[in-house]
């Protein structure tokens, strides 16, 4: 009989991505894993296999639990769809004063010319981003927000490399004026009237 795992899964999981975020994938040794998630790797190692094991699955926790929660929250869920997209880009600014480790899916597409395993993860992260956005802009047009004529799936792939141009921006640290730029021009990007900051802000 295999000994009883003594440690949360979840709870490992949620360690290896914070880690991974702020060293990535080819900066996090075995013992920063150790220290970060307080599991030994041997023990580790028996569930996840190895190292790529363990951030494939983190990976995919994160894509299930962060960028698809926020992508419900601000692209799917709101009633006013430009003032959801507006919002996934700015709650994506305001940090809080410590510095952004950033995306972990970000972080992996840049890291990934050494990393061909974490494409499919990269891959299925962007696209339900992308389909996000795709859906918020088709409820946009129903509501006369945006112009008829608009083409949907590229102005999703638009706002798809903006918002990932913006997280690079925010782990560079970028100032919030730079970045409410980038916003800015994300909004203006789709047609709308509305792209005044303040006007969406008072809404």
């Amino acid at each position: 009989m295999g000994r009883k795992q003594l440690w949360d899964q979840d709870e490992v999981l949620a360690s290896a991505m914070r880690l991974f975020r702020h060293r990535g994938y080819l900066g996090a040794s075995l013992r920063d894993i150790e220290e970060a998630t307080g599991v030994h790797p041997g023990s580790l190692y028996r569930t996840f296999r190895n190292k790529d094991g363990l951030f494939h699955a983190a990976l995919d926790a994160y894509n299930e639990k962060v960028v698809q929660g926020r992508v419900r929250t601000h692209l799917l869920e709101p009633a006013d769809p430009l003032a959801g997209i507006r919002a996934f880009f700015t709650t994506a600014i305001e940090t809080g004063p410590e510095p952004d480790p950033g995306c972990l899916l970000t972080n992996t597409a840049v890291e990934s010319f050494a990393l061909p395993q974490t494409a499919a993860d990269v891959h299925h992260g962007l696209a339900a981003i992308r389909g996000g956005f795709a859906d918020a802009l088709t409820r946009a047009g129903r509501r006369g927000d945006t112009p008829p004529d608009l083409d949907t799936e590229a102005t999703a792939a638009h706002l798809l490399a903006l918002y990932q141009g913006l997280l690079v921006l925010v782990r560079a640290g970028l100032p919030r004026t730079t970045l409410h730029s980038v916003t800015d021009g994300a909004m203006a990007s789709i047609g709308s009237l509305r792209t005044s900051r303040k006007q969406d802000d008072h809404e």
